[in-house]
């Protein structure tokens, strides 16, 4: 039986994607993030292995100030979200 997945977004279980675990927040906004290895990248380096389909459900976005970000696929399980992993 597989694990349960953090997201059910579009993507499928991929073993070469990361998969974030825990995030850091830096002002109030994700900072940081940290992938199942141990690996911690910061938010800008994370939203470009977004964009170049490096990391298993995770999508980007634009803020209200015009700022990419990095989000979780909208599954209706706030459980998962970003802001609901656990912190480092």
């Amino acid at each position: 039986m597989m694990p349960r997945r953090r997201n059910s977004g579009p993507h499928t279980i991929d073993p070469n994607k990361a998969m974030i675990q825990s995030v850091h927040y830096e002002n109030g906004s994700i900072g940081a993030v940290q992938f199942q290895n141990g690996q911690v990248v910061d938010v800008q380096t994370a939203i470009e292995m977004t964009e170049a389909d490096l990391i298993e459900d995770a999508n980007t976005g634009v803020n209200r100030k015009g700022e990419k970000t990095l989000r979780s696929y909208p599954d209706g399980d706030p459980s998962n979200n970003l802001s609901n992993l656990p912190r480092f």
